[in-house]
């Protein structure tokens, strides 16, 4: 019996460790990147869906068919009003206003390159804010990385050092004035066992602590990749819309009532390409924020341990006690948020900057 109950704190002693997630240095990034994913806006959207355009420029031809044929009936109507004017004398003979449908017919046949035309300077203008997003990206990330270590190191520091409290505690009680001496000799090495399975016990309690700050960390990690996501989503969509629907539009602006089609495409179609680079350029003014964050909460894991061992024991216990877990984070989560809010801005901003709102009006 004896020799079964200590088998069995054995292996307890040897498993529940390993049970317990311990992590290397190595490990650390690609737990995070697997947990969160890689990077606080995901690396594989930022680089991925935010490059779609080729394939829509690509399903415009079909469209650019339907434009090309009204376009031509546009011509046939503009040229013959106009020449039916200069034939009664009504208007003096000029070549400029005939010049118009042959520059839209060209438009229409070289409809994909009349796009990058447009195209081509707005994303030259984006270029830099890009090329810094994925540089402060980068750092941004490393700190992310470091900050998740802090975490795990003093979770798992507080758990050992609890679990060696109370195995020791449970030792002592359990020791009674009528213990024999052999009692004492076998208790002399109790605690050791009995540690793992404490850990183990109180890695549950403070799982409890440590869930609530993850959902408060994950509901504003979603806000703020739901509203970076949806701003660039709302740009491929009005792109996708007025590069298919694009031909029409500039084929109807030879139709007499409609000759503002162009312009007013021409000037949407802008607008939309502003939307990058301003989303961008607040991105990257919100990744200092975030950036901010990071540091903070790893300069105050640095003054409860070090390198994983804790070295001021009463600030730590006041910073477990007080939910410390929770409000640590909450700077870093107020970033993601107010990154968030200044992205879903990008449409007012760009609107204001430009003046495209009065414009339209």
């Amino acid at each position: 019996m004896n020799k079964t109950i200590t088998l069995t704190f054995c292996l307890l002693a040897i498993l529940l460790p390993v049970m317990g997630f311990a992590q290397t240095d190595g490990d650390y990034s690609n737990l995070l990147q697997f947990l969160k994913g890689d990077g606080a806006f995901e690396k594989w959207f930022m680089e991925v869906f935010t490059k779609l355009d080729n394939s829509v420029q690509d399903s415009a031809a079909g469209s650019a068919l339907v434009g090309k044929a009204i376009g031509g009936l546009g011509a046939l109507m503009y040229l013959g009003y106009m020449g039916w004017q200069m034939a009664a004398g009504d208007r003096e003979w000029e070549i400029t206003p005939m010049l118009k449908p042959i520059l839209i017919g060209f438009t229409l046949v070289y409809w994909s390159g009349f796009v990058n035309m447009i195209q081509a300077p707005f994303e030259a203008i984006a270029e830099p804010g890009i090329s810094i997003f994925s540089d402060i990206e980068s750092e941004v990330n490393d700190l992310r990385v470091e900050r998740f270590k802090k975490q795990q190191q003093l979770l798992d520091a507080v758990i050992k050092l609890k679990a060696e409290e109370d195995a020791k505690q449970e030792v002592i009680e359990n020791t009674t004035e009528d213990a024999d001496d052999s009692w004492f000799d076998i208790s002399e090495g109790l605690d050791k066992l009995i540690q793992p399975i404490k850990e183990w016990s109180i890695r549950m309690e403070f799982q409890m602590q440590k869930l609530v700050a993850e959902l408060i960390e994950f509901c504003c990690l979603s806000i703020l990749r739901i509203c970076v996501y949806l701003i660039f989503f709302i740009q491929k969509i009005w792109s996708y819309i007025l590069i298919i629907l694009g031909p029409i539009a500039v084929g109807m602006a030879l139709i007499p009532g409609f000759e503002n089609s162009l312009y007013s495409w021409v000037s949407k179609f802008i607008n939309i390409n502003l939307y990058t680079f301003v989303a961008y350029t607040i991105i990257n003014i919100g990744q200092q924020l975030i950036a901010s964050g990071y540091t903070m909460e790893i300069e105050r894991y640095d003054t409860l341990l070090s390198n994983g061992t804790i070295t001021n024991l009463d600030a730590l216990m006041v910073y477990v006690s007080n939910s410390g877990m929770i409000y640590n984070q909450l700077f870093t989560c107020v970033a993601y948020v107010v990154t968030g809010i200044g992205v879903l801005m990008t449409r007012p901003l760009q609107t204001v900057l430009f003046l495209q709102e009065g414009r339209e009006q």
